[in-house]
């Protein structure tokens, strides 16, 4: 820990001056001729850093896709979204709840100390200590019993029960030294963080996969659209993404940037605190999901080409849906008479907490939502904190909004895990505690032993969840971007943004 503190230390002391440097200064998006450098790669990201630790994983855009870039994992998803090996050459499933990962050798961590399956089961144990403050334990708990590493190129996973999805799962878990949890065996290595405003990597010379272009990468934490906007206009930035899309618009004639957009696998709801009364009451939530016009809000605020969820909180082509399930539609009439036999005619008032610059069209969204609310007799108060602080609230109880604007992605598919996010286990997004139903399905989800199986218990457990209104479903995230015209990058629906995934055209 004392050299990420020193990283800490030496990022607040270089952060000003680097994130306010002309671009040929840094050395990154632009040189004085207007042409882009190739030595450094600049990135914008929108949420400021809350943890490096992939033990406190978190979202795909901000901590978790910097931790892809500095660590590794034992599979991996390409950007064409196909499953492969990474630290794992090859692996076989033994028995139910038996998995083999043989290790590809030569791997050496960037200070040289060779990885080995030691390092790999000390990346579990660590979550699965039962006293652990690691943020992401749970995940992992839900479904590894325990590892072993019967030789230096041998691990063994066992599971709790059958987990066919086991290799899926792990191309988002990053593997940390035993030795020393913040070294890595990715393609970077952090030189320095400021968590306000963002990383500077260097190339890992001993990295043992394709050698990525960039000598180094500046992370620049633009945590609003003003700040995204004007690092694009001043140049400053070769990638960011989660623009406005009417933003986009002001980049149409450039001749330094292309502008896109695309579908993504994020799913954006409001999280419902049922901790916090009225909204233990069904009636009440369901009523909020009538009042609240999704269709006209895509067509009229977000502007782009996306569904409203479909009274589920994960979409295709990302997920494997519930197929017979439907958006809730909007009928405040309905919305009205629920509060009315829930005892709440006279009215009712409840928080909606934003999170700084986080989630694409979410503030002009807060604003109608607020207007279609009040017209059934919710007056909704909207609050706004940065990121990092957002966050550490909503792992609160009653001290959290009634409900906070939320999106959320993985860099995996397996069915249970995207479910298990709302599950009592998951203490951010979590479903009241006493929806045991919604469990046990997620329960009996995990250890599915086909994928029919999976598909039809997929299919009970939204079902339930749908009807239990424990979120407001609203839509599929749409991904946007601005980049450099001489960049190449196949844009990830997860949002990441990993420097190895681009080069100069032509090179």
């Amino acid at each position: 820990m004392k050299r990420l503190l020193s990283a800490l230390v030496v990022g607040l002391a270089i952060g000003v001056s680097a994130c306010g440097s002309s671009p040929s200064e840094s050395g990154g998006a632009a040189s004085a001729s207007g042409g882009p450098t190739r030595d450094t790669l600049v990135i914008g990201i929108s949420r400021k850093l809350t943890s490096l630790d992939p033990g406190n994983s978190g979202s795909l855009d901000g901590d978790a896709t910097i931790q892809r870039a500095i660590y590794s994992g034992l599979t991996n998803y390409n950007p064409k979204l196909e499953l492969e090996g990474d630290l794992a050459e090859t692996w076989t499933q033994d028995s139910d709840t038996k998995w083999t990962f043989k290790l590809r050798s030569g791997v050496v961590f960037s200070d040289g100390s060779p990885l080995t399956a030691k390092d790999v089961k000390f990346s579990f144990d660590r979550l699965l200590e039962p006293d652990t403050e690691l943020k992401s334990a749970g995940t992992v708990s839900g479904f590894v019993d325990s590892v072993q590493a019967p030789d230096d190129s041998t691990v063994v996973i066992n599971t709790k029960g059958p987990f066919i999805d086991l290799p899926d799962r792990l191309a988002a878990f990053f593997i940390v030294s035993e030795k020393d949890p913040e070294l890595g065996s990715g393609p970077y290595v952090l030189k320095s963080v400021d968590l306000e405003n963002g990383a500077q990597l260097a190339r890992n010379e001993s990295y043992y996969g394709t050698k990525p272009h960039w000598k180094s990468v500046e992370y620049k934490v633009l945590e609003t659209e003003t700040a995204r906007v004007q690092a694009a206009q001043a140049g400053t930035i070769d990638v960011a993404i989660q623009y406005e899309p009417v933003s986009l618009k002001l980049f149409e004639n450039s001749q330094e940037y292309d502008t896109g957009g695309q579908w993504s696998s994020w799913n954006n709801t409001l999280r419902i605190n049922e901790h916090i009364k009225p909204l233990d009451d069904i009636r009440v939530r369901q009523a909020i999901n009538y009042a609240i016009d999704k269709q006209g809000l895509i067509k009229d605020v977000l502007g782009v080409d996306v569904e409203p969820l479909a009274g589920q909180a994960i979409s295709a082509p990302y997920d494997k849906v519930n197929p017979g399930l439907e958006a809730y539609p909007y009928d405040p009439a309905k919305a009205k008479a629920l509060l009315a036999e829930a005892g709440h005619a006279k009215g009712l008032e409840i928080e909606l907490a934003l999170s700084t610059g986080t989630y694409v069209g979410q503030d002009p969204v807060a604003q109608v939502i607020a207007k279609q609310l009040e017209a059934v007799g919710i007056k909704l108060k909207v609050t706004q904190q940065s990121f990092p602080n957002w966050v550490e609230r909503t792992y609160s109880d009653e001290k959290a909004a009634g409900l906070y604007y939320i999106g959320y992605t993985s860099g995996y598919k397996a069915p249970a895990e995207r479910l298990r996010i709302y599950a009592s286990t998951n203490l951010q997004t979590r479903t009241d505690p006493e929806d045991k139903t919604y469990d046990d399905l997620v329960g009996k989800l995990t250890v599915a032993k086909t994928p029919a199986e999976q598909q039809e218990l997929v299919n009970q457990a939204t079902a339930h969840f749908r009807e239990q209104a424990h979120v407001v479903f609203l839509w599929q995230q749409p991904l946007t971007w601005v980049i450099k015209k001489d960049l190449d990058w196949t844009p990830r629906p997860e949002h990441w943004l990993v420097p190895q995934e681009f080069s100069p055209k032509g090179s």
